[in-house]
């Protein structure tokens, strides 16, 4: 069976699957996984400051400007994803489109060998997109406020800031999600009861944003219509 990974204890697995699959001790230190992590809320406080209080309504110009922006996001973000597996010594399985829980859009890679990977770098990995776009937006705001001081750019900015921000929530099997389980040493069993409490409860928790989510998608829709 091609692409299909499976996770157990390394004193489990017998010598000759550990060799083949080059099972060695983790290439990152604890101590710096655990600050790779610290940096998520430094990065998301000076975006929040580099953010101006308030910008210009948003006009054709500034939706295309933030059209550009987003797509570029989503390029440094899954090349991120993309280069830091590979850095490990992995590869990717599959990058496409996809409908998350058939309600939000999104671009994904597809990384099984990760779970190939010591916690540690399964952090490093996970981490690496959100890090690398909030590092850009923090470098494009302050770069637009000292020259072109541009309310497209802030418009862009911003929408960027948030989507990143909701990826950071672990939840909806987001990159903080994934993060999360990894810095917790654990993998989310298919069974929700199978899972701990905690986990249950981000499980749960996600499932009724996706709900509130869809049913004021739905009423927003239905009043547009009847005006």
């Amino acid at each position: 069976m091609e692409q299909a990974y499976y996770r157990a204890p390394i004193e489990s697995v017998p010598d000759s699957i550990r060799i083949a699959a080059r099972v060695q001790r983790s290439s990152i230190p604890t101590w710096a996984a655990w600050s790779i992590v610290g940096t998520f809320p430094v990065l998301l406080a000076i975006n929040a400051m580099l953010l101006p209080t308030s910008t210009k309504p948003a006009d054709s110009f500034a939706a295309v400007t933030a059209a550009v922006y987003l797509v570029f996001s989503v390029v440094i973000h899954e090349g991120a994803h993309i280069l830091v597996l590979r850095g490990f010594g992995r590869s990717v399985d599959r990058v496409g489109f996809k409908l998350n829980h058939r309600v939000f859009p999104a671009f994904y890679v597809r990384m099984n060998q990760s779970l190939l990977l010591s916690r540690q770098e399964q952090i490093v990995v996970h981490a690496a997109g959100v890090l690398v776009n909030l590092a850009a937006n923090a470098l494009v705001l302050t770069t637009n406020a000292r020259t072109v001081q541009s309310a497209a750019i802030e418009f862009a900015a911003h929408l960027v800031f948030i989507a990143v921000g909701w990826n950071v929530v672990p939840i909806l099997n987001s990159d903080g999600y994934r993060v999360l389980l990894a810095l917790a040493g654990i993998d989310a069993a298919r069974q929700l009861r199978s899972n701990p409490p905690w986990l249950i409860g981000i499980k749960v928790a996600g499932v009724v944003f996706i709900v509130v989510v869809a049913v004021r998608a739905a009423l927003t829709l239905t009043r547009n219509l009847v005006a």
